[in-house]
């Protein structure tokens, strides 16, 4: 079985792959709950849906975000009331928040939501939220702290970046199934997904991180970051504010307590010897994911890395 652990940009694209290639009982994803927040009384997982509605088949590709073909009556009636929402929140997808809000309510686990909106939308893959508890993701810029989403969606990553920190995170605990997983995983792959916000909130739950270190030989992870851009997402101005370079190098140094090899682009092999004095393997490959077949070439490339 295969651990992976998710964002909901770049790895959801990788799982496409995945799934393609290997069984439900193949495969398990732990996902970042960092994101989470309220939009006008429901309680919503960015990454989680993305996950879930790529497993699902029905994501939005344009976007990485929502379900493809969504309308949006409901969000565009709310702004002309005067509710403006920070994020645009189509309308089926806005019944899958709606219920797992509801589910909340009725005193389910943020773990037993995912399993049952899963079940509904006919995944059979094993999604599980990084944990039960809260933990908030928070930018802190020159500007002030702000959440997330009003870092990146509302302003545009153009405030200067001086800290981010994972609000709740040391009382955090792992929800269930996530520790089990990790130790029983014959590989772990850390997708690539924003190395801060994405990566970050899993890997700084305390027993999540000290059950990668414990399996370091067997953790993979694949570069966000290809030259000095990353693939997508403002990981590159977080990177930049906690003082890593923005590049595989800085990634793995993000990574190297906890990741035996890294996945970097064709492109990006020069840099090999860096990485590897961090006693990080390095494997150079392609590594963007621009449509179907490379998301399964990437992910056939992954497996094969696994085995050997």
């Amino acid at each position: 079985m295969l651990a992976v652990l998710s964002g909901g940009t770049g790895t959801p694209k990788l799982l496409q792959g995945l799934s393609r290639l290997l069984e439900p009982r193949e495969l398990a994803i732990i996902v970042n709950t960092g994101e989470d927040l309220e939009v006008s009384g429901m309680y919503v997982s960015p990454d989680i849906d993305t996950v879930v509605y790529t497993l699902a088949g029905i994501v939005n590709e344009e976007t990485w975000y929502g379900i493809r073909g969504d309308t949006f009556l409901c969000h565009e009636m709310l702004k002309r009331l005067g509710e403006v929402e920070m994020l645009r929140i189509g309308d089926r997808d806005r019944a899958v928040k709606l219920y797992r809000t509801l589910l909340l309510k009725r005193g389910k686990t943020l773990s037993e939501a995912t399993g049952m909106l899963c079940e509904k939308l006919g995944v059979e893959f094993r999604v599980m939220p990084m944990s039960d508890d809260r933990v908030t993701t928070s930018i802190v810029t020159e500007s002030g702290k702000m959440s997330f989403h009003e870092f990146w969606v509302v302003r545009k990553a153009e405030d200067r970046v001086l800290d981010v920190k994972f609000e709740g995170v040391e009382t955090a605990r792992p929800a269930p199934g996530v520790i089990e997983t990790l130790e029983s995983a014959e590989a772990i792959l850390i997708g690539p997904s924003n190395p801060v916000t994405s990566i970050g909130p899993i890997v700084s739950i305390g027993e999540i991180r000290r059950a990668l270190c414990r399996r370091r030989g067997d953790v993979i992870a694949i570069s966000p970051i290809i030259g000095d851009r990353p693939v997508s997402g403002p990981a590159g101005v977080l990177m930049k504010g906690l003082g890593y370079s923005v590049s595989p190098i800085g990634v793995a140094q993000l990574y190297r307590d906890f990741v035996g090899k890294f996945l970097v682009d064709y492109s990006d092999g020069h840099l090999a010897p860096a990485i590897e004095e961090l006693d990080i393997k390095v494997v150079s490959t392609n590594i963007l994911m621009p449509n179907h077949l490379s998301r399964i070439e990437l992910a056939r490339k992954v497996l094969e890395l696994l085995k050997g």
